[in-house]
């Protein structure tokens, strides 16, 4: 058990000691024994007091390491390319111009269902090693969840990222890819979500904590205790510099409520031992019962490895969304 809070750390200012503390436990990959800012609110004022403090130093956190680049000094400058026919939609190669001043350009695959819109839209997210080509393809442990949301009736965008030192690093790309399809003329942008698996997964954690305009998030493979994350080997470019201490990263999750979240856990997942990711989800939706909304988040348990699921997921978001990805091709 975690020792007393002190006054100063309900507050949000720990006591320089506490601070070295818990900075040198998350530098040696140890569970810090008190956090900076747990989610501790009781009432709904509490929590939303909560999530905008959170969300406010998790922004300070990213912009430490990666500053971010306004779109008025850097606009998104989005290319497309010639279509190709999927039958159900059309399938665009386009590029964006990234949170950056040299020039730097991330390439993307976008589609857009055939007939009237607006539409809703999905903004899908690979993972370590993969690619916008491989959230599409079926074949892969994507199992093509973008080309299933686009036959449902969804502009999709699926970009392709490189791997960072820390993969908070991506969020203001990952908003800028938000920016994308709501100045879209086929997309409404009132009804906008985000979904990945794996690092996807954390990607889809950040950019829905941190943009409200996300009004639906599916976090697959990712969703899990600090200390489950820790407990088996994982790629170190989650521990961005101050996260760590900060809160347990179950507890970001709490940023995305009231809006829907589902978390998919594979019993299999080497990456998520599935003890911990149960631990875990029973802290969210607690927290979710604090914002009133306990019905708007539920975990996906399925008998798999490190891979999508979407039997729940497919029905959630055509729910908030109003798509119809759950009926198959």
């Amino acid at each position: 058990m975690a020792p007393p809070r002190s006054r100063t750390l309900w507050q949000g200012i720990p006591t320089v000691a506490c601070l070295v503390a818990i900075a040198a436990a998350a530098a040696h990959g140890a569970v810090p024994k008190q956090y900076h800012m747990p989610f501790k609110a009781t009432t709904r004022e509490q929590a939303v007091a909560w999530q905008r403090r959170a969300r406010a130093r998790l922004f300070e956190l990213v912009e430490a390491q990666e500053p971010r680049v306004s779109t008025r000094d850097v606009p998104v400058d989005l290319r497309v390319g010639r279509p190709e026919d999927k039958a159900d939609y059309l399938l665009f190669p386009v590029s964006f111009q990234g949170s950056n001043r040299v020039g730097k350009r991330y390439r993307a695959r976008l589609c857009v269902p055939k007939g009237a819109g607006p539409f809703p839209a999905m903004l899908c997210l690979h993972g370590h090693g993969g690619s916008a080509e491989k959230v599409l393809d079926p074949k892969t442990n994507y199992h093509g969840f973008a080309d299933r949301f686009a036959r449902g009736g969804y502009v999709v965008l699926a970009p392709s990222f490189p791997h960072r030192p820390y993969a908070a690093n991506t969020l203001w790309d990952l908003m800028r890819c938000v920016d994308v399809l709501a100045a879209r003329p086929e997309v409404d942008p009132e009804r906008i979500g985000a979904g990945g698996l794996s690092m996807g997964g954390e990607w889809t954690m950040w950019v829905a904590a941190c943009d409200l305009r996300l009004k639906v998030a599916v976090v697959s493979g990712w969703m899990c205790t600090t200390e489950g994350v820790f407990s088996v080997h994982n790629c170190k470019c989650w521990r961005l510099p101050g996260f760590v201490e900060l809160m347990d990263v179950c507890e970001v999750h709490l940023l995305i409520a009231p809006r829907p979240l589902l978390c998919e856990s594979a019993e299999r997942d080497g990456c998520f031992p599935i003890r911990y990711t149960r631990q875990g989800f029973a802290r969210i939706r607690a927290g979710y019962k604090v914002f009133g909304a306990e019905g708007a988040v539920a975990q996906d348990v399925f008998p798999g490895t490190h891979e999508w699921h979407g039997t729940q997921a497919y029905p959630l978001v055509d729910k908030a969304l109003g798509g119809h990805a759950a009926k198959k091709p």
